[in-house]
């Protein structure tokens, strides 16, 4: 039996093992470039580590001996911005306030308008009533209700005032673009496809690229701010049921720096703080708040704000909510579902200021906007997941985060091992002050200031925090570029968050976490390892060095071919997209081309048919022109006859020649057609009325008999034609009435005057014309409302019986004795005729018609506005809708006609 060899033990601190492990990468890493991601994961995996320990070395900032976490700025410092200078882009509008012009779709639940107001700060909170007074501070006007989307606004107004904000992109050391993306891609979550959603952002990147600030470093001196999470701006897919949009996954938007309320993986991603109520406009103004959530008395153990998640795997809410409720009366817990006003501040701040611990489980994403509320509320935040705001607000929290936090992970949460009530109540009195005195401190840095009021004394809130880190995150770049070194590892995903979330899940459920957790002085951690097992660790880490070697020499031989192939690649991806452009050119210009040569040949086509048409025109104008020359030399003769006085004699000589000659002609007349007037009554009293109808006017009674060439007129066979008429009077009737119309004729072309109704003659077959409105009734419906037939061409009436109608004979008639009235008028004589006094008009009209059509009938004939005339029966007013039934009206009634002159009073007709 052999004797069992001797073991050293060595005992090692582990910080100290940890620190070794950390130099010798990092003096691998600057041998060999650390360039590779497998050497920044180590890197990362053994910092985290180191981070992960009790014994921190703290971070000396220019903070460090401020108590309560504010810095006021110093003179000597505001006298120079050098190395500080930043440059806003003036992008066009639709990148941002086009976006939120229409603020009501900016968000598919609920309407973003409220919260626009006061430059993004939202409504401010009235402290009139009591409980506002009490929970908040005094009336400073810093309260807002403030949305938490709206970080991207208030970062862009705060740049407006920013004492380091420069015209000349010269001295800018970083740029700042003012692009709204979380609203461009909000509004366009649900309903809308991948390209909508990606639109911008492509428009947004090709201005950038042209910009000369852009190529001075390809972008990677730019940065833009965003109220959304990070993921929302990764999408893998082009499919529209993948959410989100793909901004970052631009090559431009790659080199850019995104600040977000929650970031990814990606190292050119970081987290600022979400928006709080609280806007202060003053350092003393944080001072007192400090100093009040400091002394406030606080009833609960800790405290839950928010609702459930029922539907998400994997979330701990329901079981923090049952715990909850079973307390006792140490948890208060706020229902967000029941809508118990949790978007008030008031309600809100209230809850966070009366609980020493703030639960905060993930949500929809890993962080909430209830964390910063809660510190802000001076409430001691417990979180569940290293996502929720370990790994996210480096720039802001404290790397212990133990100095100001609890961390339960999410496991005993779900195994239901861990009871809250039980394990924050062991946390002892000292602690929880020191841990409350911590996050006192952080409030200044979690705020964003009011824009453009700030007192004298500056306040480093998130804002300046953010533009100095990005400052300095610009200038490392730079330096690296200058350097020559690899920049995948400041825009590659190699954050390693499982690991961190390990470390901390064995950190707090070690054997001894709540008894170190209880004690003010923590011991250093010691591991017991042996020799061998250590030398064996020495010699894998000294291989793993040489691997690590080995690949850094191949990645840098190959990557000067790799960065000859990716700007080719480049090259003719710019020189397609130019070739592109350029199709696109000429296809628009082709087709303008084709639009123009067709509107040229319609034009050309018109300019023909104008030719042609002003041609006749220029050869009518020349004939008459001819014409007008021939009357202008007559005219001119004719002037010259009448010129002087024997001018005048000469024209009344013409004149009594001319007389003469009608008077001759007019006799001629009388022995071509001889009238005879016999004494006694004639045969027939007057025209009888126009059967079926009413009429305007009345006529006179005939006295004696008359006859033409022997033919008596006789009005009987127009009036009273039956079966048993005889038809030779019928005959001679309207052999007489032709006689009359010729005559007529005769008449009116010897004396030159143009009758009203002409007349085409033939014998006892002659017709008049009449050009005047005529209403008739309607041929389907005797009784029904008759129809005006006003056309626009004449129409003719027979002086003789055609057929049995007597009623269009009777109308020639009285129209061929308005012919024979005018002739009388026009040699002096008075009319014996009907309507001789000029004032009467004939119409017919059904029964049961409306008068409306005689009335627009009339009005049509005499030129006259129908709102002028009134129409009067039996000293009565007529309305269109009358009927001559109704009014009960008989053949040759009179309608009395009233019409107001435009010089003042009514003139009767």
């Amino acid at each position: 039996m052999m004797k069992p060899v001797p073991r050293l033990w060595v005992v090692i601190p582990v910080t100290f093992v940890f620190c070794l492990f950390v130099l010798f990468q990092l003096q691998i890493s600057n041998l060999f470039g650390k360039n590779l991601q497998i050497t920044h994961q180590v890197n990362n995996f053994f910092i985290s580590i180191a981070s992960s320990s009790h014994h921190q070395t703290p971070n000396p900032t220019r903070f460090a001996n401020e108590s309560d976490g504010n810095r006021a700025k110093q003179p000597q410092e505001e006298e120079t911005c050098a190395g500080r200078y930043i440059y806003m882009h003036n992008i066009p509008s639709i990148f941002n306030d086009d976006i939120i012009q229409n603020c009501k779709t900016l968000i598919k639940w609920f309407t973003m308008c409220p919260f626009m107001v006061n430059s993004g700060l939202g409504s401010q909170v009235s402290l009139s009533d009591n409980k506002a007074a009490r929970v908040l501070t005094s009336k400073t006007g810093s309260w807002y209700a403030t949305n938490q989307f709206l970080l991207a606004v208030i970062f862009r107004e705060r740049m407006k005032h920013y004492e380091c904000l420069t015209n000349d992109s010269s001295l800018a050391s970083a740029f700042y673009v003012p692009y709204y993306a979380g609203f461009d891609v909000s509004r366009h979550l649900w309903g809308y496809n991948t390209t909508v959603r990606d639109e911008l952002g492509i428009k947004l990147a090709k201005w950038l690229r042209e910009r000369p600030e852009w190529r001075k470093m390809n972008g990677r001196d730019h940065f833009f701010v965003t109220g959304r999470i990070g993921w929302d701006f990764r999408r893998g897919l082009d499919d529209d049921s993948a959410w989100g949009s793909k901004l970052m996954l631009l090559p431009e938007f790659a080199n850019m720096t995104m600040l977000s309320i929650e970031t990814t993986a990606w190292t050119n991603e970081f987290a600022v703080p979400y928006p709080t109520y609280f806007h202060p406009k003053s350092l003393s103004e944080v001072r007192r708040w400090q100093k009040k959530v400091k002394n406030v008395k606080r009833r609960y153990l800790y405290s839950f704000v928010g609702a459930p998640r029922p539907n998400m795997d994997g979330s701990i809410r329901g079981e923090i909510i049952k715990q909850c409720l079973a307390s006792h009366g140490r948890c208060k817990f706020l229902d967000c579902n029941k809508g118990q006003d949790c978007d008030n501040p008031v309600t809100v701040m209230e809850v966070f200021q009366r609980s020493v611990f703030c639960l905060q489980p993930k949500g929809d994403s890993y962080t909430r906007r209830s964390i910063f509320d809660s510190i802000l509320a001076g409430c001691i935040p417990v979180f569940f997941h290293p996502g929720s705001g370990y790994n996210q607000y480096m720039w802001y929290f404290p790397k212990d985060y133990t100095k100001y936090s609890v961390y339960i992970p999410e496991k005993g949460m779900k195994d239901g091992t861990v009871s809250l009530r039980s394990l924050l109540g062991r946390i002892d009195w000292g602690s929880i002050v020191r841990m409350r005195n911590e996050v006192v401190k952080i409030i200044p840095k979690i705020i964003y200031t009011k824009p453009g009021l700030v007192g004298p004394e500056k306040i480093d809130d998130a804002f300046e925090i953010a533009l100095d880190r990005v400052v300095e995150r610009v200038a490392m770049v730079k330096r690296m570029m200058e350097e020559g070194k690899d920049l995948q590892s400041e825009y590659s995903q190699t954050r390693d968050l499982k690991k961190l979330e390990q470390l901390l899940m064995e950190r707090e459920t070690g054997p001894s976490s709540s008894a170190k957790l209880r004690r003010g002085d923590r011991e250093e951690d010691v591991k017991v390892i042996e020799w061998e097992e250590f030398d064996h660790e020495l010699t894998r880490l000294w291989s793993l060095s040489s691997a690590l070697k080995l690949a850094t020499e191949k990645k840098l031989s190959l990557q000067p071919k790799l960065e000859s192939l990716i700007q080719v690649s480049a090259d003719s991806l710019r020189r397609a997209n130019e070739l592109e452009e350029m199709r696109q050119r000429l296809e628009a210009r082709k087709l303008l081309v084709e639009k123009t040569s067709a509107a040229c040949k319609v034009t050309e086509q018109d300019v023909k048919v104008k030719e042609d048409s002003l041609s006749a025109e220029v050869r009518s104008l020349l004939v008459g022109g001819t014409t007008l020359s021939i009357a202008k030399s007559k005219l001119q003769e004719s002037n010259c006859q009448l010129e002087g006085e024997s001018g005048y004699t000469h024209l009344k000589i013409v004149t009594n020649k001319l007389r003469k000659r009608q008077q001759y002609m007019v006799s001629q007349v009388s022995f071509i057609y001889p009238l005879k007037i016999e004494a006694g009554p004639s045969q027939d009293q007057e025209l009888e009325s126009l059967p079926g109808g009413s009429r305007l006017g009345t006529k006179p009674v005939s006295q004696g008999s008359v006859r033409i060439l022997g033919l008596p007129f006789s009005m009987a066979p127009f009036t009273k034609m039956s079966f048993f008429t005889d038809k030779k009077e019928v005959q001679k009737s309207a052999t007489a009435l032709g006689y009359v119309a010729h005559a007529v004729s005769l008449l009116a072309s010897y004396l030159g005057v143009p009758i009203r109704y002409p007349l085409r003659l033939g014998g006892s077959k002659t017709y008049i014309r009449d050009y005047a409105p005529y209403i008739e009734p309607s041929s389907s419906d005797m009784s029904a409302i008759s129809t005006l037939s006003q056309n626009s061409k004449f129409v003719e009436f027979p002086l003789f019986l055609d057929g049995q109608d007597t009623t269009r004979a009777a109308y020639a008639v009285f129209l061929l004795n308005k012919n024979i009235e005018q002739l009388l008028n026009f040699v002096g004589e008075n009319s014996l005729g009907p309507r001789q006094d000029g004032g009467e008009d004939l119409y017919k009209i059904g029964e049961n018609a409306p008068l409306k059509k005689l009335m627009t009938a009339y009005c049509v004939k005499k030129n006259l506005d129908r709102s002028t005339v009134r129409f009067i029966f039996k000293k009565k007013g007529l309305k269109p809708r009358h009927t001559p039934s109704q009014l009960k009206m008989e053949d040759n009634d009179i309608i009395d006609i009233v019409t107001e002159q435009g010089g003042g009073g009514p003139y009767t007709a």
